[in-house]
């Protein structure tokens, strides 16, 4: 009770010719997510073949936990880290979030960095989003 479980997998025919195209591109994706009470998990692993002769390869996982403290209020944290083939930098970032819901307002607020973003060392950021949403 509580427990999701997914997966899938794509696979692309593509044109292939010397210069930039080698192979099909491939991906596989699986993940779960776990409810209990207040608190959700989940986790994510894909892996992508681009068929590219650049980067051909990357290898990606992310996970979450949210707590609803109650029905107006939620508060949580992700991570996502990327490997790209070849490359020595792993993209990653983190965020925390906390939304407010409010009759059909809700505010939200986020707070991420992220690291090696174009899977080069220093290549790094920070980003405070503040939103508000309105439903009619």
């Amino acid at each position: 009770d509580g427990l999701t479980v997914y997966g899938g997998i794509s696979n692309v025919d593509q044109f292939q010719n010397s210069s930039t195209v080698n192979g099909d591109s491939e991906e596989t994706v699986y993940g779960f997510k776990y409810s209990m009470g207040g608190f959700t998990f989940g986790y994510q692993r894909s892996d992508e073949e681009t068929g590219l002769t650049a980067a051909t390869s990357y290898d990606n996982q992310a996970y979450g936990v949210v707590f609803a403290v109650n029905d107006d209020l939620s508060v949580s944290y992700g991570h996502v880290e990327s490997d790209k083939q070849g490359d020595s930098d792993d993209a990653e970032a983190d965020s925390f979030q906390a939304a407010y819901t409010m009759g059909g307002a809700t505010f939200a607020i986020a707070e991420t960095k992220a690291d090696n973003i174009a899977y080069a060392a220093g290549d790094d950021a920070e980003t405070t989003t503040i939103s508000m949403s309105l439903a009619f």
